[in-house]
């Protein structure tokens, strides 16, 4: 009796660990690795000086959304940032954003820039682990000209790939 008893307990890390294995495969099926982190569809704009064309810290802006609802300041005027998310609206066809230099000597209201962003939105289900998102494909952009010197879209399909796809290229003093 006893040496059964025994074998029986033998098996017990054995029957355990098969346990554990299978509770894992059925969590790692359920999750969302297949997923990217990022799970909306919103452009990562970088900023460069446009004469060296360098990446360039921008600090005293303000940078936020034209007609957006609610807050839509997206940078304060104490952030120093090289980039930004720039998130688009799905509902419309068209996107604008503000830049103001707070800078003593450049803050005048003449000399607030706009970017705007006219595209497609195309709702998108990737899998029910993943859920829909947006697809946005950028038609044409326009640009006021004060401290921007130019405005590039470097692949203007915008998914939830984490990528750099508009450089914004101002009028630096090197």
């Amino acid at each position: 009796m006893k040496s059964g008893r025994f074998n029986r307990l033998r098996l017990l890390p054995i029957i355990a660990a098969t346990v554990i294995a299978v509770m894992t495969i059925a969590v790692e099926s359920c999750n969302d690795i297949g997923c990217t982190d990022l799970r909306s569809s919103i452009p990562l704009a970088g900023f460069y000086s446009s004469s060296t064309g360098s990446q360039v810290t921008i600090d005293s802006l303000l940078i936020g959304g034209v007609s957006a609802p609610h807050d839509s300041l997206l940078v304060d005027s104490g952030a120093r940032t090289s980039s930004l998310y720039l998130p688009f609206r799905a509902e419309k066809p068209s996107t604008t954003y503000f830049i103001k230099y707070v800078r003593k000597e450049l803050d005048f209201p003449e000399l607030t820039d706009t970017i705007k962003f006219d595209y497609t939105s195309t709702a998108y289900f990737a899998s029910a682990d993943c859920g829909a998102m947006f697809i946005y494909d950028i038609k044409s952009i326009s640009y006021t000209r004060h401290l921007i010197d130019s405005v590039a879209i470097t692949d203007s399909l915008i998914n939830n790939m984490d990528m750099e796809r508009i450089k914004i290229f101002f009028r630096t003093s090197e």
